[in-house]
């Protein structure tokens, strides 16, 4: 199928015709310098934007633009400074084109070769401004050297057409098969993915650049080519597709974090507050994968609140440990204090307890102590040991809560099930001992331990029903 393209050639005509008449008014122009040369700059690109004119008034056109080209040239070199500016903008518009030029030698297609450098040697011609004389005669020898390869490399390409051709194929169907064999590899992460896409684009870029090939291959291997290349951005696309989505809900997942570390009740025990602190940062861990910037920016935020928590809940323990330290040095001194008082007939505890109380709490070692200080101070007024127990036991009783007690009793109940336990274990220990061994000191002591027993579970079940009265 030819598709027709619709040119105006009268109106080129006259677009370009309108750049000569501003070149013209440009020299005379009441502008700055620096504001000419600019406006020369952008006549002369847009001049080569402009499509062709009518055939018979190509060369006069063409010709009377470059004597005002020249015009202004010979204009601007009045001008040191411009002069200069002019020198080395052309010097670097020159140098690109001999870079993009020398590329054009390594081109595995001569053919193709040969057709850019003719683009360029047009450039070269009538797009750059002059240089020195000097810089202008190196640059032609560089130019002219670069065109002799070129050449050499394309009539050499003529001469062994056939075989180049044939030599050209055999290496794209081998990048063919290299591509297969990356369609192949399986990638569940997105590293491997930049692995194989790089990979990828190296042997697609080296299909690209391998030069020609036959005529009658090339609708084939095209048609070959381009499926495997579908094939390659379809799997890439639903992988990335499902990666963004994975990514949405992992930053979903951190924010919802950060938000349950913002929200974590300061009411609580520290003990329980640093359990959640570690479990959330356990959690953090598990999230993956997460885009790099997004990660980073939230992690910071998460790390900074988390630091503020660490640092509160050990000013907290810090604040605790002063705090309990005190309360003990007041128990060691009020415990030492009630040991060394004298006492005369009936004591009554209630007045220890509540002083106690008022320190506040401290560890069940310093509570052990107070007690059995207690019990010395009950016996010494006259109380026996399972009295002086029971007495304590009563006044205790008055500053327990309904769930103390509970606890108690439970612990209570677990104490007869041992007991009892000890007490079968001793009476089964009964027989074996006859008549002849009464006097037997072992036999005794059996009988003491089973007495104690009993009396033990009595003293615990009447502890019991007074807390539960």
């Amino acid at each position: 199928m030819v598709i027709k393209i619709n040119i105006d050639f009268s109106k080129n005509l006259e677009r370009k015709q309108s750049l000569i008449d501003k070149l013209k008014e440009l020299v005379n122009s009441d502008v700055k310098m620096s504001e000419k040369y600019s406006q020369f700059k952008k006549i002369q690109e847009e001049w080569f934007k402009i499509g062709p004119v009518p055939r018979t008034n190509r060369s006069i056109i063409w010709n009377n633009f470059q004597h005002h080209i020249k015009n202004f040239y010979d204009y601007l070199h009045l001008n040191r400074k411009f002069k200069k500016i002019d020198i080395q903008y052309n010097n670097e518009k020159k140098e690109l084109l001999i870079k993009k030029a020398s590329e054009l030698t390594k081109y595995n297609n001569p053919t193709k070769s040969y057709k850019d450098f003719q683009r360029v040697l047009k450039k070269w011609k009538f797009e750059i401004g002059p240089t020195t004389k000097d810089s202008d005669l190196k640059f032609n020898k560089r130019l002219e050297k670069i065109e002799k390869e070129i050449l050499i490399n394309k009539e050499n390409f003529e001469s062994n057409k056939e075989s180049i051709l044939q030599e050209n194929l055999i290496k794209k169907n081998k990048l063919l098969e290299k591509i297969k064999i990356i369609n192949e590899k399986e990638c569940n992460e997105s590293w491997e993915w930049k692995k194989k896409i790089k990979e990828f684009e190296k042997i697609k870029e080296l299909i690209e650049k391998s030069g020609p090939i036959p005529l009658k291959e090339k609708k084939i291997f095209w048609k070959n080519y381009k499926e495997l290349i579908k094939k390659f951005y379809k799997s890439k696309n639903v992988f990335f597709k499902r990666l963004k989505s994975i990514y949405k809900e992992n930053i979903s997942k951190q924010e919802n974090l950060i938000k349950k570390i913002e929200n974590l009740n300061s009411s609580q025990s520290i003990d329980k507050r640093k359990k959640e602190i570690i479990e959330i940062q356990k959690s953090w861990k598990k999230i993956k994968p997460v885009p790099y910037k997004v990660n980073k920016k939230n992690y910071l935020k998460f790390r900074e609140l988390c630091n503020k928590i660490y640092n509160k809940v050990s000013e907290e323990i810090s604040q605790k440990s002063k705090e309990n330290k005190e309360v003990k040095e007041s128990h060691i001194k009020f415990i030492k204090e009630i040991s060394n008082t004298k006492f005369e007939g009936e004591v009554d505890i209630s007045s220890f307890f509540k002083k106690w109380n008022e320190f506040g709490s401290n560890e069940n070692e310093m509570v052990v102590k107070f007690e059995n200080t207690l019990i010395e101070i009950l016996k010494k007024s006259g109380l026996k040991e399972d009295e002086a127990d029971m007495c304590l036991f009563e006044k205790k009783l008055n500053y327990m809560s309904d769930k103390q007690k509970s606890s108690v009793i439970a612990n209570f109940k677990k104490e007869i099930n041992n007991l009892k336990g000890e007490y079968s274990k001793l009476t089964n220990n009964l027989s074996f001992f006859n008549e002849k061994s009464k006097e037997n000191e072992l036999l005794k002591k059996v009988h003491v331990d089973i007495k104690n027993i009993e009396i033990k579970i009595k003293n615990i079940e009447t502890k019991i029903i007074k807390l539960k009265t």
